[in-house]
């Protein structure tokens, strides 16, 4: 019996071309090969097969019994080996027109939403698919291949994924317009010393880093609120409750009628908006064309963040 293994899909595709031609120069001419070369792939095709599929008479080449019976199945085969192949590649060329991205509710309500808009101007053929989902959901959707890229901040835990900086966000003040503080160009964090302050809670990142900055008050702080979700610090200051600590792109959307954003120094404290990616998804043009024009257009509250050094 043969061994279909070793049978190739050009020794095949010569059977048929010859089948159909009668003529091994006219299938040669069609295959765009030499005549000698497809009088061999047809000799290696019945070595394999173990019996003579094609006898050449004083004007044609013939099917023999085993040619007549093995032609039909082959090109029913081969017609589907061609519209398999075909749907792969429509399939391979819509899959290479969306952009799929993770990221947090806060992002996506206030980093995304604008970058999104001028990147479908400027890319009309991509179409990007944003996911909305918790932020230790980001990595586990770029792990699971149902993401092409995830942003998010540099503190989620991914070690196994490819890391991109995009920026470097600030932590801002975000205070009412009608405070002391207001007003001015900048905050030192021991300016923040006796206000009521709206934090996060204590196993958030974005906590972690605004107590490096309220360590330079020298004295324990006790926050007014602590709450879970920035859209309800941010409810908080606009109701005149508090201050709150806060990323600067968190504020890009909010009402400017209602909160103040401030920068904050002495010390300045930043961390990395990163772009993750699977290692072993190399990221195609959309991608790549977006995170550019990400770093290129990401523009809040009127003003560039601090870039990253490159």
């Amino acid at each position: 019996m043969a061994q279909v293994s070793a049978i190739t899909l050009r020794q095949l595709r010569a059977f048929v071309a010859v089948a159909e031609e009668g003529s091994i120069v006219r299938a040669a001419q069609r295959l765009h090969l030499t005549a000698s070369a497809l009088s061999m792939l047809l000799s290696a095709l019945e070595g394999e097969v173990g019996i003579r599929l094609l006898e050449r008479t004083t004007r044609r080449m013939v099917l023999t019994d085993a040619g007549q019976t093995l032609l039909p199945c082959l090109l029913q085969t081969l017609a589907n080996l061609d519209t398999a192949l075909t749907d792969v590649q429509a399939l391979s060329q819509r899959r290479g027109s969306l952009l799929r991205i993770a990221t947090s509710p806060l992002m996506a309500a206030t980093l995304l939403p604008p970058l999104l808009a001028s990147f479908r101007t400027g890319f009309p053929e991509i179409v990007p698919v944003l996911n909305d989902v918790s932020v230790d959901e980001v990595a586990r959707f770029v792990r699971a291949g149902d993401a092409d890229i995830g942003i998010c901040t540099e503190d989620v835990k991914a070690l196994d994924l490819q890391s991109r900086v995009l920026f470097q966000d600030r932590l801002v003040l975000a205070c009412p317009p009608g405070h002391a503080l207001a007003d001015k160009p900048e905050v030192r964090w021991r300016d923040l010393a006796g206000e009521p302050l709206i934090l996060m809670g204590r196993d958030t990142g974005l906590r972690s880093l605004t107590e490096r900055g309220l360590s330079t008050l020298g004295e324990l702080t006790q926050p007014a609120f602590e709450v879970k979700h920035v859209t309800t610090a941010i409810a908080l200051v606009e109701a005149g409750l508090g201050i709150s600590v806060l990323p600067s792109y968190a504020l890009a959307r909010a009402p400017t009628a209602a909160v103040r954003s401030v920068a904050l120094v002495d010390p300045i404290v930043e961390r990395a908006i990163v772009a993750l990616s699977a290692p072993e998804r190399p990221l195609f043009g959309a991608a790549e064309a977006f995170l550019a024009h990400f770093q290129e257009n990401a523009l809040w509250g009127g003003h560039l963040p601090h870039q990253a050094q490159a």
